[in-house]
């Protein structure tokens, strides 16, 4: 279903050039890691808030827009250098199934956290009950999007 779009990025000039490269790949990795610090940071100091283990003093909501910058900024960075390293290698990246579990949780947490999350997050009525849920949720699609992407490195 996604075979000649994966062949088409492979085909681009921009997947070429990475792939020629000595150093483009790693580089691109390093950013794509940077952006998993980020969007991991901002939804694990999320999450405690959600669960009361942190920063009582804050509202949710506040807690919510000090984090939400970095949370989008570091999924944007994993988007786009995601992309970037899938284009130099992308038949590897298609035949893989790590990364085929790690694209279901990260669209999977997108679409969350653009939705339901961003409903909790933005509410200083969030109940426990609520909060907890939206946490455990938040951090199971955000780590198993990390844990299944490192695996890629296996398969």
């Amino acid at each position: 279903m996604f075979l000649p779009l994966f062949n088409w990025l492979g085909e681009t000039s921009l997947g070429k050039a990475i792939a020629d490269s000595k150093y483009a790949f790693a580089i691109i990795e390093v950013f794509h890691l940077f952006g998993i610090v980020l969007l991991l940071g901002g939804a694990s100091l999320m999450a405690l808030r959600l669960v009361r283990l942190a920063m009582k003093k804050q509202s949710i909501s506040e807690v919510g827009k000090q984090v939400a910058p970095y949370t989008l900024v570091g999924l944007l960075m994993m988007f786009v250098t995601g992309v970037l390293m899938m284009s130099s290698i992308p038949l590897k990246y298609y035949h893989n199934d790590p990364f085929w579990y790690k694209m279901v949780f990260f669209f999977g947490g997108v679409i969350f956290h653009f939705t339901l999350y961003r409903k909790a997050t933005g509410s200083d009525k969030t109940g426990l009950i609520v909060g907890a849920l939206t946490a455990g949720l938040a951090v199971v699609l955000w780590y198993g999007t990390a844990a299944f992407g490192r695996a890629i490195g296996f398969f």
